[in-house]
């Protein structure tokens, strides 16, 4: 006389979620192939005024760019590694200073050898 306690009317039901599960919604049915072909405007439209595009730019602007971070007026940021460029670039060759030795024409105003 033993009774099984694993019978049909003795099974437990698993839990249900807090949330419940809402059925999918339908999509939209939409045609394969559009009805209607896309009109392009005659007239392009204008960019929004103060936000007009600006070409790409090229490398030589980049180079420009870098130079007139050197060069350019305002307060310097450049690191440390970027000021030590600048100060050699900024110093003369042996050339330079013998093209100035020879082309530059000193000019003193109001000046008189000594006797």
């Amino acid at each position: 006389m033993t009774e099984s306690h694993g019978g049909a009317s003795a099974r437990r039901r698993r839990r249900s979620s807090s949330r419940q599960a809402s059925p999918p919604a339908a999509a939209p049915a939409q045609p394969a192939v559009p009805t209607e072909v896309p009109t392009e405007p005659a007239v392009p439209a204008e960019p929004a005024a103060g936000k007009r595009r600006r070409p790409p730019r090229s490398s030589h602007d980049q180079a420009e760019r870098g130079l007139r971070d050197l060069v350019g007026g305002g307060r310097s940021q450049l690191g440390v590694s970027g000021a030590l460029r600048g100060r050699d670039v900024n110093r003369p060759t042996e050339q330079d200073l013998a093209e100035a030795e020879r082309d530059v024409v000193i000019v003193r105003r109001n000046w008189t050898p000594s006797p």
